[in-house]
């Protein structure tokens, strides 16, 4: 008889560890939840660089550089994805000059001096 009653408390607690299993898995970031209508991983959400629509010559410059400022300043490195889509796309956009105002951005944060870097001395730093 008492062989029975921890057979019946070993298979609850089991059901409990799988369930809890189960809920922690579905929770997760990046987990598939209700609401989540995406195909791949990660969160699904990819970084949104530039502004959408034409833009002109220079437009491009300042959001590279402060999106990859700010990036800099989150946990992420240069291995990461957010990272290469972000160059990529600022690349894309502005050839050359786009991926060096990505590339400036991220390093001025990185500097000893980041409350001193700003989109502004960056483009009067390059047209000399």
């Amino acid at each position: 008889m008492g062989s029975r009653i921890e057979a019946v408390f070993g298979g609850v607690l089991v059901l409990l560890v799988i369930a809890a299993a189960i809920v922690a898995l579905v929770n997760m970031p990046g987990g598939r939840g209700p609401g989540d209508h995406y195909a791949g991983g990660g969160n699904g959400e990819l970084p949104q660089i530039l502004p959408v629509g034409p833009i002109g010559a220079n437009e491009y410059v300042c959001p590279c550089f402060e999106s990859a400022f700010e990036l800099a300043g989150s946990s992420v490195d240069v291995m990461s994805s957010q990272y290469r889509t972000g160059y990529e796309q600022c690349r894309a956009v502005g050839s050359s000059a786009g991926a060096d105002a990505w590339t400036a951005g991220w390093n001025a944060r990185l500097s000893a001096r980041p409350f001193e870097a700003s989109c502004r001395s960056y483009v009067r730093s390059a047209s000399r």
